[in-house]
């Protein structure tokens, strides 16, 4: 289950974009565009490690029982893409205030390779939750998940 709960973790965040980074005065509108980019392409794509710029030095992912590095954080993401291979993820809406955004996402797929705590029994699953970035100089240095994990297998 510890599994399953760190990539669910990962899931949120979800959670990282470009070498080059953002600028570093980014403001609401750039913050929004870059959480919707990190659930986007690493959680829905798997492709995590051209989003590490995104992130500031010392970034935390908060979880329901411990704090995740950014390694841990996106290995619990590429690990829940790997379940569910044909992952979609949809950003359902986006609000900004100050250097927070908060996203609630969808994310439905089938799991067919056992990954991530998942068995790989050709299910079709699905999770809902909200994700809570909080953004300095225009990248990530905290995120926090909330996970409907009743919705898992019925979406």
């Amino acid at each position: 289950m510890r599994s399953l709960s760190l990539a669910l973790l990962g899931s949120a965040a979800f959670l990282v974009a470009c070498h080059a980074g953002p600028p570093a005065s980014a403001g609401g509108a750039e913050n929004v565009q870059l959480a919707r980019r990190v659930l986007l392409e690493c959680l829905a794509q798997g492709r995590c490690e051209p989003l590490e710029g995104l992130y500031a030095a010392g970034f935390i992912a908060h979880g329901a029982s411990a704090n995740y590095s950014l390694e841990q954080d996106m290995a619990a993401t590429r690990s829940w893409h790997a379940a569910m291979p044909d992952l979609a993820v949809s950003i359902e809406r986006t609000v900004a205030d100050k250097d927070m955004v908060a996203v609630h996402w969808k994310a439905v797929g089938i799991n067919t390779v056992a990954a991530g705590g998942l068995p790989g029994n050709g299910e079709r699953m699905g999770i809902e939750g909200m994700t809570m970035f909080r953004f300095t100089g225009g990248r990530i240095a905290e995120e926090w998940s909330v996970l409907d994990v009743a919705t898992l297998k019925r979406l």
